[in-house]
């Protein structure tokens, strides 16, 4: 596949004004993978579904191995804002899921690729449904995307009760400011990342094909059906996900009740559930480094889960990274700025 193949062309409007690009890290224009000095973007996938997801989405991918790593790593480009601008990336697979190995990945990925400046985590996520308030309805298929990371499980013991004991970092402003202008472009009806959802532009992805609307299911804490609100008050399109900002929750737990996943969601404020965020945020900000998650809704947080919607959730966050990046100047690797880190921190 050459360069001149899958442009994103007119899926690309300009984005904000010059005294909001001033505050953020000057851009390049890179001649290519390897004349820029190697990947500036680094994507985590957790399991094999969301990493073959990315990979057929990158343009000219080549397997690459890095001494004293174990990872896999797959090489390539995607489309930046601009006609000539090309983001080099860094593709890897986590040897397992949860945070710690979040962490480990993302720390090996930025030692083997130095150049890297901001990592983002792209896959599946639990999502959290809320009939009762439509608009804040997360159903199968649908796209989360981060805007906050809540560690939910890291806490700290006082007076008989819990309290974090640790905030994140906040996601990358650049990519915040990509992710405001894909909003703006949807309010206008333009939604890039469905291009990519056809799979006649990619017939390998053939099993990662939206399952039936009917398959997708709610149930209440006892197993029994629910019904989903009318499409109008949700603001969902048939066929098409939802676009969702807001904080995702992230630990070690592996949701299978949806009786405790409404109680935390309630408690925490968060509207999808995964496993690796807070391994790639702590990771990431600890080496100096920007980070972002997007999330495709694969469950419910509960005891039913479907091979199909993981396929097509792990699709959906796949696309969206690629319509994101088509909004960002591609980053000078020089900017990147190691942080101090404080006994508040402790």
């Amino acid at each position: 596949m050459t360069r001149g193949q899958h442009r994103d062309g007119n899926d690309r409007t300009a984005t904000g004004s010059a005294s909001t690009d001033r505050h953020l890290p000057a851009p390049r224009r890179p001649g290519g993978l390897g004349g820029s000095g190697g990947p500036t973007v680094g994507l985590v996938t957790a399991i094999p579904e969301e990493f073959v997801a990315m990979r057929v989405l990158l343009e000219g991918s080549t397997q690459s191995y890095v001494a004293n790593d174990p990872a896999p790593y797959v090489l390539g480009t995607l489309p930046g804002r601009d006609e000539g601008d090309w983001h080099d990336v860094a593709l890897t697979l986590l040897g397992a899921t949860a945070t710690n190995a979040a962490a480990a990945g993302c720390a090996n990925l930025i030692r083997s690729f130095p150049t890297i400046t901001i990592v983002i985590m792209v896959g599946i996520a639990a999502g959290v449904p809320n009939p009762q308030r439509p608009h804040r309805h997360v159903r199968l298929g649908d796209i989360v995307v981060a805007t906050q990371i809540v560690d939910f499980d890291h806490v700290r013991a006082v007076d008989g009760g819990v309290e974090p004991r640790r905030l994140l970092s906040l996601p990358s402003p650049r990519l915040t400011h990509c992710a405001d202008m894909l909003r703006t472009d949807e309010l206008s009806g333009h939604r890039p990342w469905e291009r990519w959802l056809d799979l006649r532009r990619c017939p390998e992805l053939i099993q990662y094909h939206r399952p039936p609307e009917h398959t997708d299911v709610l149930r209440d804490g006892a197993g029994l059906p629910l019904q989903h609100p009318r499409r109008n008050y949700s603001g969902h399109r048939r066929g098409s996900p939802k676009v969702h900002y807001g904080p995702i929750g992230s630990s070690d737990r592996l949701l299978r009740d949806a009786a405790v996943r409404d109680e935390l969601a309630v408690r925490h404020g968060v509207i999808a559930f995964e496993m690796e965020g807070s391994g790639i945020g702590s990771s990431s900000f600890l080496n100096g480094r920007d980070w972002f998650v997007v999330r495709g809704i694969s469950d419910y947080g509960d005891s039913y889960r479907s091979e199909p919607w993981r396929r097509h959730a792990a699709l959906v966050a796949a696309a969206y990274v690629r319509a994101l990046l088509a909004k960002c100047l591609p980053v000078d690797p020089g900017h990147i700025v190691r942080p101090v880190v404080s006994d508040s921190l402790q």
